[in-house]
């Protein structure tokens, strides 16, 4: 069972949360918070699995408790549910470890989509967010030559990775076997120094690779 603490400061949109999950099979809310002082106490009792959380709170706000969260190596995994899609704010919540970021307009498909792929290792982020730390990546040249070099098929691999694609998927689209798909995943794993999918995408963002 996936356990969840709802972090946001209308109680609204807390209960609706949790009506929308109440259903949802192996993901079980067991706290919520009106602000991050509030939610780092239940996370220091309850260390639960995944936090929903809000950015805009009284108190300690989303991206101080994220900070914190981080610097403390709590266990919990992040995933920011918030209606701002500033750049600047996403870069900076990204590096400081948040898992996942969603818009609250979010559908229920969504949010336990990225409940159950965050619990895995993985990051899930709204598509309009990705395509804006994509684009907007710096590309200088120092920067540059810190990219280590990636074939013209491990980029095309790779983006259809971002695309959330497993590896059968991606071999059929290609018209490569399976093995041939594993053997460019195990090469872009080893080239940008990560250890898994979700390692990838988050070094994808911070080069600027896709």
């Amino acid at each position: 069972m996936i356990s969840v603490i709802i972090v946001d400061d209308h109680k609204l949109v807390i209960e609706g949360i949790e009506l929308m999950l109440s259903n949802s099979e192996g993901i079980q809310i067991v706290g919520t918070a009106a602000n991050g002082l509030e939610a780092l106490e239940l996370i220091h009792e309850m260390s639960p699995d995944i936090i929903l959380l809000d950015l805009n709170m009284p108190v300690m706000n989303g991206l101080e408790l994220s900070k914190k969260i981080h610097s403390q190596k709590l266990k919990s995994k992040v995933i920011i549910l918030s209606m701002m899609d500033e750049l600047k704010l996403i870069q900076k919540l990204v590096q400081q470890g948040a898992d996942g970021y969603l818009l609250k307009n979010s559908g229920k498909d969504e949010i336990v989509e990225a409940i159950r792929k965050v619990y895995k290792g993985e990051k899930h982020f709204d598509k309009k967010v990705l395509i804006q730390l994509m684009a907007n990546t710096p590309t200088t040249k120092t920067r540059q030559s810190l990219i280590p070099k990636i074939s013209k098929r491990e980029n095309e691999i790779l983006k259809l990775i971002l695309d959330e694609l497993t590896s059968n998927e991606i071999a059929h689209k290609l018209f490569i076997s399976l093995g041939t798909v594993e053997t460019h995943r195990r090469n872009l794993i080893n080239k940008l120094g990560v250890r898994n999918t979700a390692g990838l995408v988050k070094k994808s963002i911070e080069f600027g690779l896709v």
